[in-house]
Parts: C-alpha cells; sequence; structure tokens
C-alpha cells in the first residue's frame, strides 16, 4: 500500500519541485538538475574495533577504533557514516578514534565543517497545510495533495467537489483525468475517504478507468470470494465459476446505471461478451 503513495509522489514531484520549494519548503531557487545517481549504502560496514563500556561514573557509551596505515583524505566522512549507523543501532554516546600507523605525517580532517553536520531535517505536514492553499493551484498534481491538507470544518464532500472540478478544468483530456482521479483515490485512502471519493464521482457523473479503482477490485474480489466460499460449501467447481460471473454481472448493472459508458467498453470492463452487456441492459 505504501509503495502506492510512494510511487505517484516520485512521479509527480518534478511536476511539483518548484512550486514546492518556494511556496512551502521556503527554498528559492535559480537554476537547478537533476540527480539521477542511486545513492549506495553500506549499512554492513565492519569496524576495527567496537566496544560498549561503562565509566566509573556509570555512563554507558561506544567505543569505535579505526586502524590507518594511509593518511585517507576523505576518512572524515568514513567516520562520519560508521556514527550514523552506530547511532541508529545503539543508540548510546559514541566516541570515535583513528589510530594512525603510518610513516608520513597524516593531513587527513579530523572535523567536520558547520554545514557538514547532520543536526537534523525540517519536517513538512501536509495536514497542517489549508486545503484551499494547495486547491488554488494552476497545477494539478498539487491540486490533489488537497485531499491531504487541512479542510478546517468543511465537510469532505465539499472538498472532494472542489478538488474534482478543479481537476478537470485543469487536464487536458479525459485520460489525463483519468490519470488524475487514480491518483485521488489512492490518496483518498490515506484519510479515510475512498468511499466518500467514490460517491461524489458518481453523483458527478464523471468518467474515470474503473477497471484500477479500488472499488472495482474490490468488488471483484468479493465476486471471487463468494464463489470460493459457494464451491467449497457444495463442493462443486461451478459455484466458484457462479460468484464469479455473478460479480462481473454486478459491475455490469452499476456500470449501466452510471449511463457513461457504451456496451462494448463495459464488455472490455467486466470480460463479459457484448452479447451478455445487452441481455443484462434488458433486464434493467
Amino acid at each position: 500500500m505504501a509503495q502506492d503513495y510512494d510511487k505517484i509522489l516520485k512521479e509527480n514531484i518534478g511536476e511539483l519541485f518548484l512550486v514546492l520549494s518556494k511556496k512551502y519548503l521556503r527554498v528559492e531557487i535559480k537554476h537547478s538538475e537533476e540527480l539521477k545517481d542511486k545513492l549506495q549504502t553500506t549499512l554492513e560496514k565492519e569496524a576495527d574495533f567496537l566496544r560498549k563500556v561503562e565509566t566509573p561514573q556509570g555512563e554507558q557509551l561506544i567505543v569505535h577504533l579505526e586502524f590507518q596505515t594511509s593518511d585517507e583524505k576523505h576518512m572524515v566522512y568514513r567516520m562520519q557514516e560508521y556514527f550514523a549507523i552506530l547511532q541508529k543501532k545503539y543508540q548510546l554516546p559514541i566516541r570515535q578514534f583513528v589510530i594512525y600507523v603510518g610513516e608520513k605525517p597524516p593531513q587527513m580532517r579530523t572535523e567536520l565543517s558547520e554545514y557538514e553536520v547532520f543536526t537534523g531535517f525540517e519536517l513538512m505536514n501536509l495536514k497542517e497545510i489549508h486545503y484551499t492553499q494547495l486547491l488554488d493551484s494552476h497545477i494539478p498534481e498539487e491540486v490533489i495533495l488537497a485531499i491531504l491538507g487541512d479542510f478546517n470544518n468543511q465537510t469532505s464532500e465539499k472538498v472532494l467537489r472542489q478538488i474534482i472540478v478543479k481537476l478537470q478544468k485543469l487536464s487536458s483530456a479525459p485520460i489525463t483525468l483519468n490519470k488524475y482521479l487514480r491518483q485521488l483515490f489512492v490518496f483518498a485512502r490515506l484519510r479515510n475517504l475512498t468511499e466518500v471519493t467514490q460517491k461524489q464521482l458518481n453523483t458527478m457523473a464523471f468518467t474515470y478507468d474503473i477497471e484500477k479503482d479500488a472499488f472495482f477490485k474490490r468488488g471483484k474480489e468479493k465476486g471471487r470470494e463468494e464463489g470460493r466460499l459457494e464451491g467449497m460449501q457444495e463442493g462443486k467447481l461451478e459455484g466458484i465459476q457462479e460468484g464469479l460471473q455473478k460479480g462481473k454481472e454486478s459491475t455490469a448493472i452499476n456500470l449501466l446505471k452510471l449511463g457513461k459508458f457504451t456496451y462494448k467498453e463495459i464488455a472490455q470492463i467486466t470480460d463479459l461478451t457484448l452479447e451478455q452487456i445487452e441481455a443484462i441492459a434488458k433486464k434493467q
């Protein structure tokens, strides 16, 4: 589930970066370039010597020793990596020593400059941002994030209507709108608003790619489960097949009621034949 959110955010951040930096992160940018290098992590570094010790005063700490025969230029960064790993694992004070055994006098740095020292990060909580700040944007990727903002006592139905209408205005084609609505559905899960979102789309008679919609998938799965249970009870494979068929037919009926899909489109979505869709339509 978390991968879905992460995937969308990574996909959209290119469009969002400049406005996000200026409006919310307070970082002014004249020029930027993408760094495509993957960050290499070495979490299994083996230190030369590690001990957890206790002082006469009762203080517990980690003592870390590294032995160096060469005057390594970037030794201070290497020790920083060790420090981060040890701090995360043990959460104790750490004292680090490099014992140099080389012949020439060492020139390596032993301290980081102020800008190189990690002292923390800035936290931006979208739920503390008024949703209208995000909604008023001309960038669809930013508008979608309004569902994660502060509704300020507005009903979720009203906020969702505003978001959907704005996305429609900013979308150049139906396929683009479908993409944004799918992303909206994914983020709706973070606020338990999937059912409200579903109702708003139905009320506003929007067309979207229901095949990838969470509710459609849930309906299909329910049909499969009903079929499995019936098959187990009766001991027949026909029970499973019948349950699957009922799930498809139920989905087809709902799509017909929306009145936004052709028979051919419904057949493609439900995996039913065109003749089956026509037969279902005649019964309605």
